[in-house]
């Protein structure tokens, strides 16, 4: 999810051992070569490896159900596969930081993947929901990993029925063990997205009721509070800077809201000017200072908006075209320059390539 990982200690024992193999510095990442690759019949989600060499996109399929397919990048020939059982929702993946197990969430059930070999390690379904007789569970919106990889935080709407709605929670899923640890409601019906803060014990919800600020340092997640602000602009969507001095907040309905948190003192530190559209996915650059937003806009189909992170001035020239009708989901490349769409045409789900 384009977060930073290592620290300053890890890059430099990394140096050491480079040093000590002979001198010989690290590859840098591979930059993707440009295509549209088609991965299935609609909702495609990338993910890619530390090397760029691999990209994993999971999207449902026309024979019914999710699988998972390997892209080479440097060729753009789909070089594997692996099915993911008959759900057919929208997918929200997260990737260790050394590209060994992939965790895609879909629907109710986590599935860990062992990338190298390309195995399924197992699935997980969530525990059950506490909710009241003939209620439904709630739908599953956002996944992240903390930062050692210990553990998983799934976000989950509240349970349902006929014009009622429950709380919604935030799951702990322990890595090692591979078991659900915990849950924590949240004073909000509807979730979004997870975003951990690099550095921190710090989680980020986004929710309909704004976005909340969760403490992870404990085994079970626990409540800070609501970013003063934040409460009616439906702020779903979210993205830490690499260094994690700003978190990115974006609305999920279509209302042109964005705003820029400090986490240190949570509190709203600018505005964002957005377009009113269906904004989705924003990513930082690994050097934090552009901010990308996957827009659908109904006239000109799907297009990545490029803002300047300090300013939030909108850098128009830059505006990344594509040839998707609709843009599901987004990654950035580790090269810095490359990114990697979940889009869909017609019935086709594609992964596109785009070096920017």
């Amino acid at each position: 999810m384009n977060k930073a990982r290592w620290t300053t200690a890890a890059a430099s024992a990394a140096a050491l051992l480079a040093l000590a193999a002979g001198g010989a510095a690290a590859a840098a990442p591979a930059t993707g070569s440009e295509a549209v690759i088609a991965v299935g019949s609609g909702g495609a989600v990338p993910a890619v490896s530390p090397d760029g060499t691999r990209a994993y996109v999971v999207s449902q399929q026309s024979g019914g159900g999710l699988a998972l397919k390997v892209v080479n990048t440097g060729s753009d020939a789909v070089v594997g596969r692996l099915g993911l059982g008959t759900d057919t929702w929208i997918s929200f993946l997260a990737l260790t930081a050394d590209g060994s197990r992939l965790y895609v969430l879909h629907g109710h059930t986590l599935s860990v993947v062992d990338t190298a070999a390309l195995t399924l390690v197992g699935s997980y379904p969530l525990p059950d929901q506490a909710r009241p007789a003939g209620w439904s569970v709630g739908a599953t919106e956002g996944l992240a990993l903390s930062q050692d990889g210990s553990t998983l935080y799934l976000a989950q709407d509240g349970p349902q029925t006929y014009r009622q709605n429950g709380q919604g929670q935030v799951l702990a899923f322990d890595t090692a063990t591979r078991t659900f640890t915990g849950a924590v409601q949240v004073a909000a019906t509807e979730l979004g997205d997870l975003a951990v803060r690099p550095g921190s014990h710090d989680l980020y919800a986004g929710t309909v009721a704004g976005v909340v600020h969760l403490s992870t340092a404990s085994a079970v997640p626990t409540v800070v509070g609501t970013v003063p602000g934040t409460g009616t602009a439906n702020f779903y969507q979210l993205a830490f800077a690499p260094n994690g001095s700003r978190l990115f907040a974006v609305n999920g309905t279509v209302n042109g809201k964005g705003a820029v948190i400090d986490p240190g003192t949570d509190t709203v530190v600018r505005n964002l000017a957005l377009p009113v559209s269906d904004l989705r996915a924003p990513r930082v650059s690994a050097d934090g200072t552009k901010l990308y937003l996957a827009d659908n806009d109904s006239s000109n189909g799907g297009e990545v908006l490029v803002y300047n992170a300090g300013t939030g001035a909108a850098l128009t020239a830059q505006t990344i075209a594509t040839d998707q009708d609709y843009l599901n989901a987004m990654a950035l490349g580790p090269d810095g320059h490359t990114v990697y769409l979940g889009g869909t045409v017609g019935t086709t789900g594609n992964l596109q390539i785009i070096d920017y």
